[in-house]
């Protein structure tokens, strides 16, 4: 058994979510891509979805208050929340220095920018985000003008925006297949319509093993390109990016 290892946080009281968290960690497995130890958790208590950022505040202070004694125990954590989720600072503000923390948000933004190209006027020059309820389209968009660091996105030549299904994360698995599959797919055109996307960021923890709609859309709004078109699962990118954050920046000095 490798001696790292990584929790990854379910920030929400829904064990539904974690569920899929847990079965995407053995996909993972299956094909020999994680080098870690992975271990899942869920809040003991709060919001069964977090569907905005009081949600998110109240999910960080239950599960901050609960990890307080075991922090020690992991070496890097994935909070599979996606938003600007109070907990990713929470964390790094109380764990070792050389304990890793991120969030899936942060994590997917960081991989899809070392997907696109560089460089001015190029095709399919930008990343986007599909999401769940229309709160998120401001909010997650704010979310990654403060990441850039840039003060207008109009301006921004490496993000395409943020389309929204309508649906929570917990909808997303109890709602009738046939309308998320819907949903999906029309969140998807509207964001790929212009062909300038190279990468779409899954913006929910709950759309674990979705990607395959995703897909399907991408092939029926762009044919034959749709290969040129990533599908970015951020627990995948979270979990990737801590496992080498502690191959390259290891604990011991």
């Amino acid at each position: 058994m490798a001696s790292e290892k990584i929790l990854v946080i379910n920030p929400n009281s829904s064990k539904s979510m974690t569920d899929g968290l847990d079965q995407l960690v053995k996909d993972m497995d299956s094909y020999g891509t994680t080098s870690t130890e992975i271990i899942t958790y869920t809040a003991p208590s709060g919001p069964p979805s977090i569907n905005n950022e009081d949600d998110a505040l109240e999910s960080a202070k239950i599960v901050f208050a609960d990890l307080q004694s075991k922090l020690d125990a992991y070496d890097a954590f994935l909070v599979a929340c996606y938003s600007v989720h109070p907990l990713v600072g929470m964390l790094r503000d109380k764990v070792s220095p050389r304990t890793h923390v991120t969030g899936i948000f942060e994590a997917s933004i960081s991989t899809s920018l070392s997907c696109l190209p560089m460089g001015s006027g190029k095709t399919r020059s930008k990343f986007g985000i599909v999401s769940t309820g229309t709160y998120w389209e401001k909010t997650l968009s704010d979310g990654v003008k403060h990441f850039l660091e840039v003060e207008d996105l109009a301006s921004c030549k490496r993000f395409k925006g943020v389309e929204t299904t309508g649906l929570n994360a917990i909808e997303l698995h109890t709602a009738p297949p046939e309308l998320v599959r819907k949903k999906m797919m029309e969140a998807t055109k509207r964001l790929v319509k212009d062909k300038d996307v190279k990468v779409i960021c899954l913006g929910c923890a709950g759309m674990a093993g979705l990607d395959s709609i995703v897909e399907e859309a991408l092939v029926e709004e762009l044919g034959d390109d749709a290969r040129y078109v990533y599908v970015l699962d951020g627990v995948k990118a979270g979990i990737g990016m801590l496992e080498s954050m502690i191959r390259a920046l290891p604990k011991a000095l």
